[in-house]
């Protein structure tokens, strides 16, 4: 692109400039099984605890997810109220689900961009018995990949109109890898709950 540029003294001097290159911005693609779980640590006044995590939570003010796996898998999954219809059947799903994945020798993790007393009221609204935790700007979501400013859902999800996950259910063994995966970036599937009991059987 060509350019005039006039000086104070009147004089007239083309410049060529070459126009940035356009980028996209760069998409955050989920983790998925065979990648290592990032770590992270939850504050125990940042969530809703069922009676294994709130008992720790006396004895320390918060957890890393190697304290949360040391001794059973994690199930972990993230939740967005946005998602309108979607949100309340993967909540039943995690729900009925979650007595197979305490028979296994599992936790059940469920991580939220709510904060703390919302959660409460949907724990106490829906009778929900897992854990549950705000994401304090989506820092975890945004580490696991299913999470970010530059992709953001609600530009290729109809009737997402907030910033929100893709939902995504994770089985984290001992040693923080990931041996189960669904994302379901289109909310248009359902986690297969055989397979993921399978996954958390192999790994107790």
């Amino acid at each position: 692109m060509l350019y005039e540029i006039e000086d104070e003294s009147g004089v007239i001097t083309a410049v060529q400039v070459k126009p940035l290159p356009h980028r996209r911005p760069e998409r955050v693609l989920p983790l998925n099984q065979g990648h290592t779980a990032p770590s992270f640590q939850l504050k125990a006044s940042s969530g809703v605890w069922n009676a294994t995590l709130a008992d720790r939570f006396q004895t320390q003010s918060e957890l890393t997810l190697g304290e949360l796996v040391q001794h059973r898998p994690l199930v972990l999954s993230f939740y967005c109220p946005c998602w309108n219809a979607y949100a309340t059947s993967h909540l039943s799903f995690l729900q009925a689900l979650h007595q197979n994945i305490r028979g296994l020798g599992g936790d059940l993790l469920v991580l939220s961009n709510e904060p703390a007393p919302m959660l409460q009221q949907l724990a106490d609204s829906k009778d929900l018995d897992f854990n549950l935790a705000y994401d304090r700007y989506n820092q975890i979501a945004r580490s696991f990949g299913v999470y970010s400013d530059s992709h953001p859902l609600w530009e290729r999800v109809s009737g997402i109109s907030d910033d929100a996950y893709i939902p995504a259910v994770y089985v984290i063994n001992r040693q923080r890898q990931i041996v189960f995966d669904f994302i379901d970036e289109n909310l248009t599937n359902t986690c297969n709950s055989r397979a993921l009991l399978t996954a958390l059987y192999d790994n107790r």
